[in-house]
C-alpha cells in the first residue's frame, strides 16, 4: 500500500476540480487507462464494478444471474454515490450506469467532470472476447456477439453523448500513452470550463 501510496504521489497533478468519471461500453479500457489515470493526477481510483462486487461478495455475472439487472442497478448506484462522496477520486463507472438517470444526477451534483472512452466495434469485440465475464454478452457467439454490441452502443449513444468529454482509445496507442494524453485533454478542458474567481 505505501509504494502504490508513493507512485501516486509521484504522479503529475492536474488541476481538475471534483471527481474524473469514466464511462464508455464494456471494453473501452476504464479499468486500465482509469488507474493509470489516477497514478498521474495523484487520485484515488475507484472501480465501481469491483466495488459492487466487494459489497454484494458476488462477481457481476452472479449478480445478474442470482438477483437480476434491477438488483445490480440499484448496488451500483449505491456505490457510485459512495465513491463520489470523495472529491479527488477518478471513478471507473459500469457500461450501462449512464443509462440510469438518477446517476446522472448524481454525478451533476459532484461538480465533477465526466469522460467517455470509445472504441470502434472491432476492438471492443476483440477485447470482451478474452474473457466470458460480460454477463449482457454471456453465451454468444461471435457473430452475435458483435451484433449484440452494435446494438447496445446504438442504444447508449445519447446517453454517452452527454459525457463532457469523447476519448477514443484504441489498440494501437499503448494505455500508459493514452492515459498521459486523457491528462493533457482534462487539463485543457478544465481551463476551458472552469475560468473565474
Amino acid at each position: 500500500m505505501l509504494r502504490e501510496e508513493a507512485r501516486q504521489a509521484a504522479g503529475t497533478a492536474v488541476p481538475v476540480k471534483g471527481p474524473v468519471f469514466l464511462t464508455g461500453f464494456m471494453g473501452t479500457g476504464k479499468t486500465k487507462i482509469g488507474r493509470l489515470l489516477a497514478l498521474r493526477l495523484g487520485r484515488v481510483f475507484v472501480d465501481t464494478d469491483h466495488l459492487i462486487e466487494e459489497r454484494a461478495g458476488l462477481s457481476i455475472p452472479q449478480i445478474f444471474a442470482t438477483q437480476g439487472e434491477a438488483q445490480f442497478r440499484q448496488l451500483e448506484h449505491q456505490c457510485l454515490a459512495e465513491a463520489a462522496a470523495r472529491p479527488e477520486v477518478v471513478i471507473a463507472l459500469g457500461g450501462g450506469a449512464i443509462t440510469q438517470e438518477r446517476n446522472w444526477e448524481l454525478i451533476g451534483r459532484t461538480g465533477g467532470v465526466v469522460v467517455c472512452l470509445q472504441a470502434s466495434v472491432d476492438t471492443i469485440l476483440e477485447r470482451v472476447s478474452r474473457k466470458e465475464d460480460r454477463p449482457l454478452l454471456a453465451g454468444l457467439s461471435s457473430l452475435e456477439k458483435r451484433v449484440a454490441i452494435e446494438r447496445l452502443l446504438a442504444e447508449r449513444a445519447s446517453f454517452y453523448h452527454r459525457a463532457d468529454i469523447q476519448f477514443p482509445t484504441s489498440d494501437q496507442v499503448d494505455p500508459e500513452t493514452t492515459a498521459a494524453r486523457l491528462a493533457q485533454t482534462l487539463e485543457q478542458w478544465d481551463a476551458d470550463h472552469r475560468r473565474g474567481p
